[in-house]
């Protein structure tokens, strides 16, 4: 393929999400305090994954107390903060009704992958 530009990026694991979002922001509008929480919530999802096969304790486990209190220390967040944002997401349907993220706000990241790769295709229409 010509007229390709690949840039290679080393990246720590927990940093990853947050990079997608940044990526992927034009299509969300997300705050930056927004992406932060929601970066740490798809860490704890993939992290949890590992382990966890059933979707409905995964959740559970994703949202939990313990959960939702490291990603307050990590961003020195209150919890009436965190409870803000988090009516967001549920309002922007970030989070859907069966308080899970929308499959569209999570990035395809194979467990124990060592590359991720997000790949624009432009169709140029002329004229």
């Amino acid at each position: 393929m010509k007229n390709v530009k690949q840039a290679n990026i080393n990246i720590k694991l927990k940093d990853l999400f947050l990079k997608w979002l940044d990526i992927t922001s034009s299509f969300h509008n997300l705050t930056g305090q927004q992406k932060d929480v929601l970066a740490l919530f798809l860490y704890y999802h993939y992290k949890f994954k590992k382990e966890i096969t059933n979707d409905k304790i995964l959740w559970k486990l994703v949202f939990d107390y313990d959960t939702k209190a490291l990603i307050k220390e990590e961003l020195n967040l209150k919890n009436a903060g965190l409870q803000n944002i988090l009516t967001v997401f549920r309002k922007r349907n970030i989070i859907n009704e069966k308080n899970e993220i929308t499959p569209v706000y999570i990035p395809a990241l194979e467990q124990d992958s060592t590359e991720f790769k997000i790949i624009f295709n432009f169709n140029i229409i002329h004229g």
